[in-house]
């Protein structure tokens, strides 16, 4: 556990500048998988991605967090693209309609954080964003990471996926 607690603390202080606060962890050799639920597709987002996926991300992170802030527009997402390089995000539709969506950062030293992760509101409670989550462990798994940590105190959330307190 102290390897890990250094490696994400070295993480978080080249590239946030801070090393305090609620982080949970994960090794990503022991994720939880999670089955999406029925009509569930995921799409993964890069910064290759067209223009109208990266916006429908950005549409479900914006509104999942507030659900009255105004519609992504198509300068805002091409904006973004960069923010893509060597990132990833994913989002969930649930019969056609986006729902869920989050964002993993680039991968240092095998260590990636997790970020933005919303569901719309009227998906809560239905596992949507445990299935971004394990999506996003995947995906920084394939890109080499080892170590995948959250800044949040929504345990419960996380733990389902194998998150624990660092």
């Amino acid at each position: 556990m102290e390897d890990l607690r250094r490696r994400v603390q070295g993480y978080l202080l080249q590239h946030a500048g801070v090393a305090e606060g609620e982080v949970r962890v994960l090794e990503v050799a022991a994720a939880r998988p999670v089955g999406l639920p029925p009509g569930g597709e995921l799409i993964l987002v890069g910064e290759t991605s067209g223009v109208a996926v990266i916006r429908e991300n950005l549409d479900v992170n914006e509104r999942g967090f507030d659900p009255a802030a105004p519609a992504v527009t198509e300068g805002q997402a091409e904006g973004f693209r960069a923010q893509l390089r060597g990132a990833a995000a994913v989002t969930l539709r649930v019969e056609g309609r986006a729902v869920s969506a989050g964002m993993m950062l680039p991968v240092h030293d095998g260590v990636t954080e997790l970020t933005g992760i919303a569901t719309l509101a009227a998906y809560r409670g239905r596992g949507c964003a445990q299935v971004v989550t394990a999506a996003l462990v995947e995906v920084a798994g394939a890109r080499g990471a080892e170590v995948v940590f959250v800044r949040s105190v929504r345990a419960g959330l996380y733990a389902r996926v194998g998150f624990r307190s660092l």
